[in-house]
């Protein structure tokens, strides 16, 4: 007997789509095709007209920027919305002691799976190799630009990328500072390894990046913020790294989405507005909505925030409906809208710059290592039962 079993779920790929049972047990998935071997299981879910992708695989978040505490609010919030992994931004301390005691924490607060990003610009650069060679770390995140915190500097660059694992780079430039970006993408010419640049956020960027796509061994990555606020447009002030551009980048953006130039869709979220912007709840909705309005396909979304963002971080089991991976998945309806209400919002910020927006609702299922974690936009699992992204 099964845990669970979808029956009659259109199931969405980068690919394609497919009319299949999807059954579950033991957090994995068992089987997926037109009918399962063994049709019994504890719970079933009818899901005809319903589309079913794999959770939402978060590249970059910070939940717990306040306080220890947070981390439960956030990653309870961020559940709700579809991410079913995000992967932490990182404290300036990256050495294995401080990485093994947020893995602990996490271990007994997240309600999503999680992962953590050691600081590239750490003190101790062998303590930072120890603890991603033992996977305590997914990889280093370097800040790249004046307008960064705690920045790596161009000519400091070449000891970063002798790090093992992944290297994920944020540009926090000017506008118009061609001379740093040009310097960055010269530091990678004749380097074969992965590296990711986080939050993609200037028409510049793509311009000096789009020649060099079959060169360099780099994916991109953009956030909601960038997408769907203009700095034209802010009734506040907002403050992220990179900043809100002008409405120019905006729409430059959408178009590299719609053209596969950008690879991923990574929340940023902050819930110290001192910092950036809550996001993470709102991040599939708001990517569903787009769908609505023909900026991008299903197909696309999945790839987005799914496939690839665990392609890119190493997440063999998870980001694909298939035999063998995480049953980690989102149930959901396509095609309807609602304006953004703050009696509706989990995260403890306070605070989103997408009130009154419309966007789509969050998922009807959120299942979360074979268990439905949470329904219709409200938390129903039992307690937090996310896991290391890097156990698996």
């Amino acid at each position: 007997m099964y845990d669970l079993l979808i029956r009659d779920a259109t199931i969405v790929t980068s690919g394609g789509r497919q009319v299949a049972d999807v059954a579950i047990q033991r957090g994995r998935i068992r089987y997926v095709g037109p009918r399962p071997p063994r049709p019994n299981a504890k719970r079933e879910i009818h899901a005809i007209g319903k589309f079913l992708m794999p959770g939402v695989v978060d590249t970059a978040a910070r939940f717990g920027a306040r306080s220890t505490d947070d981390w439960g609010v956030e990653s309870g919030a961020a559940v709700t919305g579809g991410i079913t992994t995000a992967m932490a931004l990182p404290a300036p301390d990256s050495s294995v002691g401080h990485a093994q005691a947020k893995l602990d924490r996490l271990a007994r607060t997240s309600w999503c799976n999680y992962g953590l990003w050691g600081h590239a610009a750490s003190a101790d650069m062998g303590e930072l190799a120890r603890a991603i060679e033992a996977k305590l770390y997914i990889g280093a995140l370097a800040s790249i630009g004046s307008e960064s915190e705690a920045p790596v500097a161009l000519e400091d660059l070449s000891s970063v990328l002798a790090l093992p694992g992944l290297l994920g780079l944020q540009l926090d430039v000017a506008s118009g500072d061609t001379d740093t970006v040009t310097g960055l993408f010269d530091s990678l010419r004749g380097t074969s390894r992965a590296t990711h640049l986080m939050h993609v956020s200037t028409a510049l960027e793509l311009d000096l990046l789009d020649p060099l796509q079959g060169e360099l061994c780099v994916t991109a990555g953009v956030t909601p913020h960038h997408l769907f606020l203009a700095s034209e447009e802010l009734g506040q002030p907002v403050k992220t790294h990179p900043p809100i551009r002008p409405e120019h980048d905006r729409r430059t953006l959408w178009t590299a989405v719609k053209r596969g130039r950008l690879d991923c869709v990574a929340s940023d979220h902050h819930n110290n507005a001192q910092q950036g912007v809550p996001g993470a709840e709102l991040l599939f909705p708001l990517m569903l909505s787009a769908v609505k309005y023909g900026r991008l396909s299903l197909e696309l979304l999945v790839s987005l925030c799914a496939e690839a963002p665990a392609r890119v971080c190493g997440l063999e089991s998870k980001g694909r409906i298939v035999k063998g991976a995480d049953a980690d998945l989102l149930l959901f309806s396509e095609g309807e809208v609602a304006r953004v209400d703050e009696s509706s919002l989990r995260s403890g910020a306070g605070w989103s710059p997408y009130l009154d927006r419309e966007v789509a609702p969050k998922p009807e299922f959120v299942i979360l290592g074979g268990e439905i974690v949470a329904q219709r936009g409200e938390l129903v699992g039992k307690k937090p039962s996310g896991t290391h992204a890097l156990d698996r």
